[in-house]
């Protein structure tokens, strides 16, 4: 795992050599900034073979192709960064909130969902901010829970120009399904932010 020389955004295709899944290789974002003796992922029930995923033994075999991907912290330029995350889209942006308080940067993350039973890593995010000193700090954005206290409705143009007044300053990386992704970036140039300062990658091959 020394040897892979992964960085926090990056993503690693994977094998299980496990009866009924030896023959399928998918990607997965690090969701934990690589540490050299471990590799996490994070993996999402969301078809047939995310779904069997539980079924794996600890001790099984697993082929690991990469690491792959830009989404890392050496192409940001800016000490000051906007990370912006959708659903599942958070597996990379959380790793990369690590890093960010590792390298005492400033950092602003704001993660949308639908509801707050959606809400992935809640209590790490939480745990990671109380440990930043005030630099990494956590904004959720629900769409769909009425009740809820803090931001209700989508990342739009205004919430983006109020929670970041000084957006223009930060480098911006962006993670979430391809609609939010769509909307986010137009929103970013609206306000102004410089094109190369947008960092997103999908998930696709």
């Amino acid at each position: 795992l020394q040897a892979l020389r992964a960085e926090a955004g990056q993503f690693v295709i994977v094998r299980f050599l496990a009866p009924g899944f030896r023959w399928e290789a998918h990607p997965f974002s690090l969701s934990r900034a690589p540490g050299g003796d471990a590799l996490r992922l994070s993996i999402k029930r969301l078809g047939d073979f995310t779904r069997r995923i539980p079924e794996l033994k600890p001790g099984t075999p697993v082929v690991v192709d990469g690491p792959h991907g830009r989404l890392t912290l050496r192409a940001c330029r800016s000490d000051k960064l906007l990370l912006i995350a959708g659903g599942i889209g958070i597996t990379p942006v959380r790793a990369l909130a690590e890093e960010a308080v590792a390298t005492g940067r400033d950092a602003l993350l704001v993660y949308g969902n639908r509801t707050a039973a959606g809400i992935v890593f809640r209590q790490e995010l939480e745990a990671l901010s109380a440990a930043s000193g005030g630099r990494l700090r956590v904004t959720h954005v629900l769409s769909h829970e009425p009740e809820w206290a803090g931001e209700r409705g989508y990342v739009d143009r205004e919430r983006l120009a109020r929670l970041a007044p000084d957006i223009r300053e930060r480098d911006v990386v962006l993670c979430g399904p391809p609609p939010m992704m769509a909307g986010v970036r137009r929103a970013l140039s609206e306000l102004g932010v410089p094109a190369a300062h947008v960092h997103c990658e999908r998930f696709a091959l």
